[in-house]
């Protein structure tokens, strides 16, 4: 069992993980932008919502994650609004990195098949 996951199932696991650093790589200014306008979301949040910098940075990532645990919630109208546009950049972002791993997931499958079926013929 663990000859058979560290022969056949890990090189598959490393090639996904390469592929999903290689288009990741193809959008990464895309990905960057992202990531900077939660980071000033978080920034507006620890301003008008008079929270800790580090609550402001937990608070963007479970919202922009759409957890929304409801544990840390704004006040004020900008706040509100902030919160509203850290939702639908995190849900770009995420969208994303679906799209990123669905594509590295097919490009494995089909390597995975292509390697069955050589096997078989030899």
């Amino acid at each position: 069992m663990i000859k058979h996951l560290l022969e056949k199932r890990l090189p598959l696991f490393l090639e996904f993980l390469s592929a999903f650093r290689r288009y990741a790589s193809y959008i990464q200014e895309i990905i960057y932008g992202l990531l900077l306008i939660l980071f000033l979301g978080a920034i507006l949040i620890w301003r008008y919502e008079n929270i800790d910098f580090g609550d402001a940075i937990y608070f963007t990532c479970i919202t922009g994650l759409t957890i929304g645990y409801g544990d840390i919630t704004p006040e004020t109208a900008i706040g509100k609004i902030v919160s509203v546009g850290i939702g639908l950049i995190g849900m770009l972002a995420v969208g994303l990195s679906v799209a990123i791993a669905t594509r590295a997931l097919n490009d494995t499958a089909v390597r995975h098949f292509e390697i069955e079926r050589e096997d078989q013929a030899s």
